[in-house]
């Protein structure tokens, strides 16, 4: 709501001062760019592989959770304390790399930032020579959580950045 009433409060400002908007859809030009989809295959093949990893080792404990059970009759109480230490550890490395790999300051976290961040600011800066070449004072971005109830279509820059950045 307070989204939608800050949107009014822009559109409205800008009529009474003559502001010129546009918007843009950056969903759209990311997804035409074609170094923002190939940093995305990359981010999703490291987390398939890290996914695989951590699984891996939460079966493995497992695995020998079930094991455990089976010769529980046949081992001493010593030899049981030493598996059960063992699982233990096993679901303790799990959980630690699952924390290093997909925590919000982990290495997924870094690496999309790592690979997207400069395709974001060449973006930006394709709106930018855009808006000054069609001297706009505000875009907005149709793509992000900003609602926008309406737009005339003839204030969308989006193709318009798309050629900027050769696409």
């Amino acid at each position: 709501m307070r989204r939608l009433l800050l949107l009014v409060l822009v559109a409205a400002s800008a009529a009474a001062f003559g502001q010129r908007i546009g918007y843009v859809d950056t969903q759209v030009l990311l997804k035409k760019h074609p170094m923002y989809v190939q940093a995305q295959a990359e981010v999703e093949r490291l987390n398939a592989q890290w996914l695989g990893e951590v699984q891996s080792l939460f079966d493995d404990a497992e695995a020998l959770r079930g094991q455990l059970e089976a010769e529980r009759v046949l081992l001493t109480v010593g030899m049981a304390a030493e598996r059960e230490k063992t699982i233990s550890t096993t679901i303790d490395s799990a959980k630690a790399r699952q924390v290093r790999y997909f925590a919000p300051d982990g290495q997924l976290f870094s690496k999309r930032e790592e690979l997207i961040a400069p395709i974001q600011a060449q973006v930006a800066a394709a709106i930018r020579e855009v808006a000054r070449r069609k001297k706009l004072d505000v875009v907005l971005d149709k793509g992000s959580n900003l609602a926008v109830v309406y737009a005339n279509e003839s204030l969308d820059i989006t193709n318009e950045v798309l050629q900027q950045l050769g696409f």
